[in-house]
């Protein structure tokens, strides 16, 4: 009697002949990258030699300088080829350690049945035409995410294909081993989500391709709007759909998308870092990625001090429950929402007419231009020209002024006296100067008179320097003192509020604007208005339209004066954002209606709305117990993957010594049973600091305690303490929550930002409180 190959001996045999072709691929490579190598090493070492080198005259020169121009092309080409083979032979590693993850048999009508392989890259065979892997980003791919066995279709950029799908089967393969095979009917096999989801998390975040849900997949793949809005539960995928999203678009436009046309918009540096590892495993480079922190740095903070959203979180912590604190938060709400941005926008029309503030130029004590004739020539352009043309036209008047200027004082006696004062190196340069333009010869008869002239003017040129380098950057434009305008007139705010009503606190926020700005202070909530006035008086000149592609995580704590920033500065881009409003942890965005801030961006037909109710990330009596937190119309949607685990632990202490000595006792004992990430959360960065003293007095010097801070950018193994906010979008195996009590967690503002919390957790979850517990914890 003959047996029959089981399902598993064939994937078997199947495996090893696609090991054999990536071992294939990788000899060939790696005897290539050895040839490139010892290319860029051989023409570095003998570059000089193979210069032909001769500046006896121009025409000698000319040829010196193609030939060192030929020979750094001819580097940059083998530089750039062993760049090509060093990525290839990275893929080729990761193809070897796990090829592919998935089959699918298809028939598409009138033809016989196909099988299929997905992987996170291809691999084909020699001959450029066996498909022995395909990507999963390839259109045949979606078959697999998309459709159980049956009656399945896929598109492709000319129509459809139509077929029966016939056989859905998934593989854990490591190491080049088949550890797992599972035959399914379900999008993406319960027994795989598993076995992924019970493995420990790291410090990066992990590529989800063999895991991604039918949802998901919508998100990643959609083509269709400019604007994409995706809420979704805590855990529930948002920032990984969102990664294999970037990873899909520069798969599909390949020809006219490369990641320099991509920007994603962090929550932080410690996210950003946490996440920088998943498109390099998928064999992308990783797209531009920044916080929106460092987009108002790079406009205002050379200027100003200006106030990041961390250190707003803390000061209004510091004044919750004092006049101080209730003001500066009405004050918060307000410039963050739709109706300061009308007003704004508003004010920026009237602006046109008149009003706009200038900084005057000044060399010590003479006025060289006043804010007055500035006003006067700016205004004398047609307003329909614009903003830009406007800034444009001063600029160039300006700069001729200053030219003018610089020749009125080259008889001047301090011009004169400095010119006298100038170092060797200046006079060197006035030298050179003058012999290029034909002095020191025997004809010449004024060469040190030209000399003279020479030092005279650089001399009064530097002296205002500094003012041509202002003029040329448009900062006469006084942006600040013309955003002020709106805060020292009740007549103007009122004349360009949409309801032609002050808001309330308007005083406070004018008393306030005067004794922070005069000092050159910035509030955060004054940070984004005052940019969109500074780019509004530029004419928007900066403006990226070179980026296509604008992804921002965790939108829910944009206030509409941030989205519509955003669209501003990035015309041309379609913007895909994601969040949970259950997770809207800042004062700015907490009442900004959900997503509608993003959603009136763009005309409802290019805008959908997608939304991801099942939690992956924690066990079910994590999920469960979290949604305890929320109100229960906030918690309805929320969904827990059926995981099971160790209920939620909360845990009550006397005083604070006891709590460390409690939460040290518990880290001990989660290391011990194999836990590799530890967060221990407080609610602010103060109690952060004593808490990360207390635990280093309590552990062992062989267990590390990091300092997690707004400025770190990685997130290390072992036991972090972070703050609430610098938690956002990053998980852990355990989760310890710093002192969850009453005191710390009893207003309703505090809510979310508690269940942000406690949902890092990934498989345990211990809260401890001092006194009483939060009434936000279930069953208080």
């Amino acid at each position: 009697m003959i047996e029959m190959d089981t399902p598993r001996d064939e994937e078997e045999k199947r495996l090893l002949e696609v090991l054999e072709q990536v071992s294939r691929r990788m000899r060939k490579e790696l005897s290539l990258l050895g040839d490139r190598r010892e290319d860029v090493v051989g023409i570095r070492k003998e570059f000089w030699d193979d210069v032909r080198m001769s500046f006896s005259d121009s025409t000698e020169v000319g040829e010196t300088w193609s030939s060192i121009t030929q020979q750094v092309e001819l580097l940059a080409e083998r530089e750039r080829s062993h760049r090509v083979a060093s990525e290839t032979v990275d893929k080729l590693t990761r193809q070897f350690d796990s090829p592919y993850f998935a089959r699918i048999d298809f028939a598409e009508k009138g033809s016989e049945t196909e099988v299929i392989y997905i992987g996170r890259a291809s691999l084909v065979g020699e001959d450029g035409e066996t498909f022995f892997v395909y990507d999963w980003r390839a259109p045949v791919s979606s078959l697999f995410y998309d459709h159980e066995p049956g009656l399945a279709s896929y598109r492709i950029p000319d129509g459809e294909r139509v077929g029966e799908l016939k056989l859905k089967r998934q593989f854990v393969i490591r190491g080049g081993q088949l550890k797992h095979l599972f035959d399914t009917s379900e999008t993406v096999g319960d027994e795989i989500l598993q076995a992924v989801l019970s493995e420990g998390s790291d410090t990066s975040m992990k590529s989800i391709v063999a895991t991604i849900q039918k949802e998901q997949n919508q998100i990643i793949r959609d083509e269709k709007h400019r604007l994409l809005v995706v809420q979704g539960a805590a855990g529930s995928g948002k920032t990984s759909a969102a990664l294999q999203r970037i990873a899909y678009l520069l798969y599909r436009f390949r020809q006219t998308l490369t990641q320099d046309q991509i920007i994603l918009f962090s929550p932080n540096p410690v996210f950003k870092g946490y996440i920088s590892r998943v498109l390099p495993d998928l064999g992308e480079a990783n797209m531009r990625q920044m916080t929106f922190r460092e987009l108002i740095e790079a406009r205002l903070g050379r200027r100003f001090e200006v106030e990041d959203l961390f250190a707003q979180t803390e000061a209004l912590a510091a004044e919750d429950g004092i006049p101080e604190g209730e003001a500066r938060e009405l004050a918060v709400r307000y410039k963050g929402s739709e109706h300061f941005f009308i007003t704004v926008e508003s004010y920026l029309k009237r602006l046109e007419q008149e009003g706009v503030r200038f900084h005057p130029l000044r060399y010590r004590t003479e006025m060289i231009v006043s804010p007055e004739e500035m006003s006067e020539r700016f205004y004398s352009v047609r307003a329909s020209e614009g903003f830009g043309v406007r800034a444009s036209k001063l600029r160039r008047w300006l700069l001729e002024r200053l030219k003018s200027w610089v020749e009125s004082q080259l008889d001047e006696t301090w011009v004169e006296e400095a010119a006298e004062l100038v170092d060797g190196e200046e006079i060197q340069r006035a030298y050179v100067d003058v012999r290029r333009s034909g002095g020191f010869h025997d004809e010449a008869f004024d060469d040190e008179e030209q000399m003279s002239a020479r030092l005279r003017r650089r001399v009064a040129e530097e002296a205002i320097a500094p003012l041509t380098k202002a003029v040329r950057s448009f900062r006469f434009l006084d942006a600040v003192t013309t955003y002020r305008e709106l805060f020292e007139s009740r007549t103007l705010f009122s004349a360009c509020s949409p309801d032609n009503k002050l808001p309330a606190g308007w005083e406070w926020m004018s008393q306030r604007a005067e004794e922070t700005m005069g000092r050159k202070k910035i509030d955060h909530e004054d940070a984004t208005p005052l940019m969109y006035v500074l780019e509004g008086l530029e004419g928007f000149r900066r403006v990226e339209g070179d980026i296509l592609h604008v992804f921002v995580d965790e939108a829910q704590d944009y206030s509409p004066f941030q989205a519509a920033y955003l669209r501003r500065r990035y015309p041309r881009a379609r913007l895909t954002v994601l969040g949970d409003f259950n997770q809207a942890i800042y004062i700015q965005s907490q009442e900004s209606g959900g997503f509608s801030g993003w959603t009136r961006l763009m005309a409802p037909e290019e805008t959908s709305v997608l939304r991801l109710t099942t939690s992956y990330r924690s066990t079910e009596p994590i999920v469960e117990y979290t949604k305890g937190i929320l109100a229960p119309e906030d918690a309805a949607e929320i969904m827990p993957f059926q995981r099971k685990g160790e209920e939620p632990k909360v845990v009550p202490c006397r005083d604070g010594s006891q709590l460390g000595k409690l939460i040290a006792a518990d880290i001990n004992a989660l290391l011990a049973q194999g836990h590799g990430t530890i967060g221990v959360i407080t609610k602010t960065a103060h109690e952060t600091g004593n808490a990360s003293a207390l635990l280093k007095e309590q552990l062992p010097d062989e267990v590390p305690v990091t300092l997690v801070t707004g400025g770190s950018a990685e997130l290390p193994k072992g036991v972090s303490v972070l703050p609430s906010y610098l938690a956002k979008g990053i998980e852990f195996d355990a989760v310890l929550v710093w002192d969850a009590s009453a005191s710390n967690y009893g207003k309703e503002k505090d809510r979310k930002l508690l269940y942000t919390v406690c949902t890092r957790a990934l498989h345990i979850l211990h809260i401890y409180h001092i006194g009483e517990a939060s009434p936000w914890l279930p069953g208080n």
